[in-house]
């Protein structure tokens, strides 16, 4: 299992009071008494991704010679979900079902991630992930702008493209019947999710929701319980692929949220996102020139200013070095590079040692480049260090354009840690002491 794609409503999201109520309140508004009942059976039955049409459905069903159009549906479904100044929308009401803890752990134990794949509207789903801290977990959304919903396979199949990964090594997870069915269809592994609503009335009646017979009839391997707890089974640790040297991170703060996915035997590609758009230059060239796969997203206080984003971008990216070592052997252990930039000539020395240890002279003479302060770049190398575990000797050998001086740094520092990185399996550990752990 290299990643899982998860349905938000019903899975995520506890939507018994917000969007399923919504669908009873807007077919109430056309003169349709619609129940919680009704509702589960036309889910039950299928074909019943979007809740717009599926509340123009029931309507029509429900009211015989109903004049109402589905945009004028939609219109009212959205005012009573989405509230007014008046009048706050049942989206409010929205509470996490799966534990937020659980997600870390099970992206940290997916080599590729996870993803959405869900009938929301996009404004909706990032609503709801931002509300609960969640973004950085699910890099990759299919929403209901991106092409027809499920039963098709098409939102499925452009998560697997998003994610680059085979279906073969994929597991979608839902609650309805359009979950399981498109996957199948996409060829990837299902797990039905029964709703916290169903399983509370099957537990005090003593008996198994019909839900989960049904989703187990159109293939769901198996139907978790609410919030999913057993996917700690059916993912182990040890999913990470032997031999992979990759590093996972979600570091959150109350000054930043930070999402880190390292991979030390890439090509070079990457996926930046600080805020602060000299950083993310720099950062970029540390992918291409270490040939690391590295994807780091950044949501920070940079209205106050550059220093925490920075900081804990360089804390975050060492922990995700950290981790992609694990054992520290089989390695060259020390690097070395001098990178020239025009004028400039910059040198870094790195020795995984496994002792945090820096020295930075950069001889930086701006305030700022762009809208990242200059002293924050010696300060970036300082945190990596000391979360990466390594020595790093930072020097500017000679120079007098800032950028340069800093680029070439920031060059020089990929191509050292590409070196100390570096497999050889002669090496074994490292170290006359027999460890660097």
């Amino acid at each position: 299992m290299q990643a899982l794609l998860w349905d938000m409503d019903g899975v995520l999201a506890e939507v018994s009071r917000s969007y399923r109520a919504a669908i009873v309140a807007t077919a109430a508004a056309f003169g349709a008494t619609v129940t919680d009942d009704d509702v589960e059976v036309a889910k039950l039955a299928g074909d019943a991704n979007n809740d717009w049409v599926l509340t123009h459905k029931l309507v029509h069903n429900k009211v015989a010679g109903a004049s109402a159009t589905l945009a004028e549906i939609t219109a009212k479904f959205e005012e009573i979900y989405q509230g007014t100044a008046s009048a706050p929308g049942l989206c409010s009401l929205e509470t996490l079902i799966t534990a937020k803890g659980l997600l870390v752990e099970l992206n940290r134990r997916l080599p590729k991630g996870m993803a959405i794949v869900t009938g929301r509207p996009k404004k909706d789903c990032d609503k709801f992930l931002a509300d609960h801290g969640l973004e950085p977990l699910f890099p990759v959304r299919v929403c209901m702008e991106d092409g027809p919903p499920k039963p098709s396979p098409a939102p499925i199949l452009l998560a697997l493209q998003r994610l680059n990964v085979p279906a073969s090594q994929v597991a979608m997870i839902g609650d309805t019947v359009d979950d399981i069915t498109a996957a199948v269809r996409a060829s990837v592994l299902a797990y039905g999710v029964i709703t916290p609503g169903a399983y509370a009335n099957a537990v005090l009646q003593y008996t198994t929701a019909p839900i989960v017979t049904k989703l187990l009839s159109v293939g769901a391997k198996r139907v978790l319980r609410p919030g999913c707890d057993e996917l700690l089974d059916e993912i182990p640790v040890t999913a990470v692929a032997a031999g992979e040297r990759r590093g996972k991170i979600h570091r959150q703060t109350k000054e930043t949220s930070i999402h880190v996915d390292l991979d030390l035997d890439g090509n070079g590609t990457s996926d930046i996102s600080t805020g602060i758009g000299f950083l993310d230059h720099m950062l970029d060239a540390v992918a291409k020139h270490g040939r690391f796969n590295l994807v780091l997203k950044c949501k920070g206080d940079t209205w106050i200013d550059d220093h925490h984003t920075t900081e804990d971008c360089g804390l975050a990216l060492g922990e995700a070095f950290d981790m992609a070592l694990g054992p520290r052997k089989d390695i060259a252990r020390f690097g070395s590079a001098l990178v020239p930039l025009d004028e400039a000539l910059s040198r870094v020395i790195v020795d995984i040692s496994s002792r945090g240890c820096s020295a930075v002279a950069m001889d930086l003479r701006r305030p700022s480049i762009g809208t990242l302060s200059t002293e924050m770049i010696p300060h970036f190398f300082v945190s990596f260090a000391s979360a990466a575990r390594l020595t790093l000797h930072v020097d500017v050998v000679k120079g007098e354009n800032d950028h340069h001086k800093a680029e070439a740094s920031f060059k020089a520092f990929a191509r050292a840690l590409r070196q100390a990185v570096a497999l050889d399996p002669t090496a074994g550990v490292p170290s006359t002491k027999g460890m660097l752990a």
